[in-house]
Order: structure tokens, then sequence, then C-alpha cells
């Protein structure tokens, strides 16, 4: 199911112009360790790279002048505790996690206000969550081939404009049967979000749409129905409209179809007493299509035996298909709902910081030795990363690395030792880690180095493109008492992480390393670790 604290951080994130992608943004906060908590919104935030500031600030209306015109609050109502999101104008507009949104005036909401807020910023480092696989899938692909299709296919027969009028609702209904049934089912849709995310006291589609009256029999509920309905009309109607006729039988069914949309609004209004927007959209869609029947006014008379066997046809092989499809959605569902559950369990810091204190310590320091050190070098959190520049294993390690650099730089250090055997002088992996040594000691530019030769550039050209070490024998020095290091330590492979001397735990893969910084920070760090417990603990 959708989450409401995403809802209110989408919202807060659109206000502010910062691009992101619904879905991804849910599914991150609900597989959080902490969720619901206000901790797992600025985890979240974080791995994003959108800046943000969880903050306790006086309640004061100085200190709300100086806010942003949009943030996350906390605010109490009923002697309980909530977040909302908040937008400030002439007056001050709440919006709940369920869309129901309240106006105050400066001095109304100040009462309320518990001083507890997250607010987020655009810059040049948020990271835009959009899946450009998502936005270009086969299924939009296909949706638009067909819409392209439909509307040639019109032009090409000369289809009339009642013809044309129908099939365009027809198409409408679809759009909002599918919306219906991902509402369902918790997955955010456009127009889901637009109108079923402000429930009220007379509003409430989640209501509607889960109730009895919405199921007809096992297995399929209005929705469905809905689905194969309008999908059925629409092949009738092109098919009509091939043959050069109007689509009468269409027509028919959807003067049939009437009465269902008075059993919509009575359970709506008399049973449930609340209003599903989007079932009245189908309801309002019906009713354009009867419109367009009746005025056609030729709808009932004599249809071939040919026709009907045609619509049967047409409707069996679309009820065949939505039984083969829907199963693989739910499926689908079932998965990520499974994800999600696993990635709170993976990334649970209790569990991983009792595998890691089973870990023997290491003594990782080698004396008058300059290594090469990213980070915050007097951080008590440290970080080993014994690796090999020729090493496949490593690619994705240093790609983590430079990922806790990026956002975690100032709360951890983190040490890079090379394992390379060091027999064979002017072996590629001693060549490359000599290089790099001197590129930080002397020259610069070894973060470029680094990212070159664990991304997807060859030894080769990266020779060419950065060189030999001159000072050959210094650097040989430092990858000989690295290697003797890890020889007398049973490090015989690489990539190995070793946190403050202590084994990565065996069970994680190391790339998930980037969920566990924060708290190890804290645990290393306690005296400058202050906002970070105060945002845990909310």
């Amino acid at each position: 199911m959708k989450s409401p604290l995403a809802r209110l951080v989408s919202r807060v994130l659109k206000k502010n112009k910062i691009p992101f992608n619904k879905e991804e943004l849910d599914f991150q906060i609900q597989s959080h360790p902490s969720y619901p908590s206000l901790h797992s919104v600025t985890g979240v935030l974080d791995h994003f790279n959108i800046e943000n500031v969880a903050a306790q600030v006086p309640v004061e209306a100085q200190v709300l002048q100086q806010l942003p015109q949009c943030f996350i609050a906390q605010i109490t109502s009923n002697q309980n505790t909530g977040l909302v999101s908040v937008e400030q104008n002439q007056q001050i507009q709440i919006i709940s996690s369920n869309g129901a949104k309240k106006t105050f005036t400066e001095d109304e909401f100040l009462e309320v206000f518990t001083g507890v807020i997250i607010a987020v910023e655009k810059s040049e480092k948020s990271e835009e969550l959009i899946n450009k696989k998502e936005q270009f899938s086969i299924v939009n692909v296909l949706f638009g081939l067909i819409i392209s299709l439909f509307v040639s296919l019109m032009f090409l027969f000369d289809a009339s404009l009642y013809c044309i009028s129908y099939i365009i609702l027809t198409l409408l209904g679809i759009i909002i049967s599918i919306s219906i049934i991902k509402q369902e089912y918790g997955v955010s849709t456009l127009i889901g979000d637009t109108f079923c995310t402000e429930g009220d006291d007379k509003k409430d589609c989640d209501a509607v749409l889960s109730s009895k009256g919405a199921v007809i029999f096992k297995g399929y509920k209005l929705s469905d129905i809905s689905l194969l309905y309008f999908s059925g009309v629409l092949l009738i109607a092109f098919g009509s409209i091939i043959i050069h006729s109007e689509p009468k039988l269409s027509y028919i069914f959807s003067l049939l179809a009437l009465p269902i949309t008075l059993y919509s609004i009575y359970y709506q209004h008399w049973v449930v007493k609340k209003w599903c927007i989007l079932c009245l959209g189908i309801v309002s869609v019906l009713w354009g299509q009867s419109l367009i029947a009746f005025l056609h006014g030729n709808s009932f008379e004599q249809v071939s035996i040919d026709n009907l066997i045609m619509s049967l046809l047409f409707f069996s092989m679309i009820i065949l298909a939505w039984r083969l499809i829907k199963p693989i959605i739910l499926d689908s569902i079932a998965l990520r709902n499974e994800k999600i559950t696993f990635l709170k369990f993976k990334k649970n810091y209790s569990l991983f910081e009792s595998l890691l204190a089973k870990s023997k310590k290491l003594d990782t320091k080698i004396e008058n030795l300059k290594e090469i050190v990213l980070g915050n070098q007097s951080s008590k959190l440290e970080l080993l990363i014994v690796t090999n520049p020729l090493c496949g294993h490593c690619k994705p390690v240093h790609k983590a690395v430079h990922n806790i650099v990026e956002k975690y730089g100032d709360i951890v250090k983190i040490r890079i030792r090379f394992n390379v055997n060091t027999d064979l002088i002017k072996g590629k992996a001693v060549l490359i880690a000599s290089r790099i040594l001197e590129l930080y000691d002397v020259e610069g530019g070894f973060l470029e180095a680094l990212n070159d030769i664990y991304g997807d550039m060859s030894s080769e050209k990266w020779f060419k493109k950065w060189g030999y070490a001159i000072d050959m024998e210094s650097y040989m020095k430092i990858l000989m008492k690295e290697k003797n290091w890890c020889i007398n330590n049973n490090i015989n492979f690489t990539p190995e992480i070793l946190i403050n001397g202590k084994a990565y735990p065996k069970e994680y893969n190391r790339e998930d390393i980037v969920f566990f910084i924060e708290e190890l920070e804290e645990n290393h760090n306690p005296n400058i670790s202050t906002n970070m417990q105060f945002v845990a603990s909310l």
C-alpha cells in the first residue's frame, strides 16, 4: 500500500521543485528499517542526495517566517502528534498524510506546532529520481502505439463523429479503470494521486474500493468488470469501423450498463456514505457513452448473428487475457511487498552490529606509512578498504566508497590499502597502484584516476592517460608494507572491508555498507551525533 509518509514527502519535494519518482520514493521510505519515523524520511532524502535538515526550532512567529515556504512539521491534535506538510502563503495551510487540508492563521498554527521540522532544498547535488527506463517502459510505448493505431484507423475508415466521440470516451474509461485497479493495490498513479489522496468526511476512494459492494463475485471486482467492459466495447467499435459500420453493439452494451451506474451511486451514497471520484469518473463515462447511443437513435436495429459472434469472441479473448495477466500483476505486487520487508530486515542496524561484533579485531595500523586517506581524517570511524586495481569484484565496492565520500565524507575516514603481488615489479597492478599513490602524494587527481581504473577504462587506456610513477622505488616500499600487512593478517583476497579493525560481515553485500554509515558514526563519534540521535528518536 502507498505510504502516507511518502505522500507528505512527495508533496514537499514537488512544492520545492525537486524532481523525484513517486514509486521509488515510496519504496525506499517503506523499506527503511526505522519507518515510519522521521529518521526514515531523512535517511531516504540523504540516499538520494537531497539536501535536508531535521531540527527542533523555537515555536515563535519570527522563526516560522524564516522557514521555507513548504516543509514537513510535527503538530499536536487531540493530544496526539503527527506529521503534516505546511505551506506558507497569506495564511498557513497544512495537509495531513491522508490528504485532509486545514487552514490556520499564524497564531493558530503556533498553538499546535511542536517545533519539529524537516526542510529540503534543491541543490546541484540533488539526484533526479526519475528512472529513464520507467519513463520509456514498454507498457507506455505499447499503449501509445495502440492509441496511435486507433486514431489512424478512425480517420482511415472515415468514422462518424458519434463513433469517434464514443471511442475517445472508451479510452478514457480504460485509463480510469486501470487507475482504479492500481489504487486498489496501492500503486501510485497520476490520476489516483490527484483525486484520491485528499480524503475527508465525504470523499474516500479506498473506503469505497475496499467495501463489500465492490466485489461482484470471487476474484472479480467492479474495477475488473469495468476494464473488461471498456476493452471489449473498444474492440467491437474498431471491428465495426473496419467494415464501415457503426458500432451498434457497443452502443447497446453502453445502454445496458446504465443500471450499474445507478447501483454505484446508490452504494456510495447510502451504504458506504463516501464518494470515490474515480468511480464517479467511470459513471460519467458510461453516461456519456449512453448519451451518444441515445442520440444515434438506431442502436436497436436488428443486429446480425455475425456481429454477436464477433462480440462474443472479442470479450472471450479479453477475459482470457485478463485471467492470465492479473495473477502476474498480483505476484509482482506481492513480490514488491516482500522486497520491502526483506530490505527493512537487511538494513536493520542492530542485526548488522551483532554480526560485526563477532568479528575479530585486527590492528590496522602500519607505522610510518603514508597511505591514501579520504574523508574526515580525524574521525573515529575508520573504514579500511583492501583492494586491487585489477580486481573485478572491487569495482562495486569502489562505487560504494565513492558514494560514502560524497554523502558522509565529513563524518567518516576511509583508508585505501592495496593488496598487489609486489614480486611482479612490472605487473600492471603494481604499476597502477604505485602511480595512484604518487598522484595522491604529489600531483593530485588521484580520485579521477581511481574512478577510471575501477570504472570501464582498460589498463592500457589508463596508462596512456595517467602514465607511470616517477619515483617507483618509494611507492614500491609502501606497496610491500601493505602486502606484508595483508599476509600477516591472512587477508588473501580482495576486496576486504574492515570497520575499525573488524571484518565486514560476510552475510551482507559489501555495497550495503552505505546503509549503516550514520549508525556506525553515531556509535564511534557520540559527541557529534546529537542531530542524528534527535532524528532517530522521532
